[in-house]
């Protein structure tokens, strides 16, 4: 199994138990048939496409599987599928956590063992370039996907008509696991935009 078909597979888990364990098999034989195309047509571009939208369409319908399972499951699965999120989101925050750590460390302590060796890897020319395109819409869709989950975990927004008028009510119930991960998240999307608009968009001197 390749390195994105384990990524991919641990992904799975922002699903219902019950959905992955009759889905999640042939979603990951089909991805992995995507990516070794992608591979075989030797295409970067399309590998980083192709993960943009399985994160997007990971992020949707994860959102309406578990709202449509969420009716009759007791309370102890509910707290286990948290803890889950809660996982995903700590999975998908260690890469772009990683290279934040890294950078700070290297550009503001002058402490270079954990950027030394990324560095070194990105020397080559084809190396740093395929980093560049895929490092930015990976860590920040991954981010993304972090806070969204774990929000989603600890808030419900129900619809509905009263009175002729369209009515919502927002529901917060405060998980600590779910609470630090989305806050930790925001963090790392914050620190990760400013990085992405320093080195694309301010002005050199």
């Amino acid at each position: 199994m390749s390195r994105s078909e384990r990524v991919y597979r641990l992904l799975l888990l922002v699903y219902p138990r019950e959905f992955t364990r009759h889905y999640g098999e042939p979603m990951v034989q089909s991805f992995g048939d995507l990516c070794r195309e992608e591979k075989r047509r030797g295409r970067a571009s399309g590998l980083m496409k192709l993960w943009l939208r399985t994160v997007l369409d990971l992020a949707a319908t994860a959102f309406v599987e578990r709202r449509h399972a969420g009716h009759g499951h007791a309370e102890m699965e509910d707290v286990v599928s948290n803890y889950k999120l809660a996982g995903v989101g700590v999975a998908l925050l260690l890469a772009p956590l990683y290279f934040v750590c890294a950078s700070l460390l290297k550009y503001d302590l002058g402490i270079g063992f954990l950027f030394d060796p990324m560095e070194a890897f990105l020397s080559h020319d084809g190396r740093r370039y395929v980093f560049n395109l895929v490092s930015s819409v990976l860590f920040l869709g991954g981010v993304v996907l972090a806070v969204v989950l774990n929000i989603y975990s600890m808030a419900r927004l129900n619809l509905g008509h009263e009175e002729g008028a369209l009515v919502g009510t927002v529901r917060v119930e405060i998980k600590v696991a779910n609470l630090a991960v989305a806050a930790l998240s925001i963090l790392v999307l914050v620190v990760l935009a400013g990085y992405v608009f320093l080195e694309n968009f301010a002005p050199r001197f």
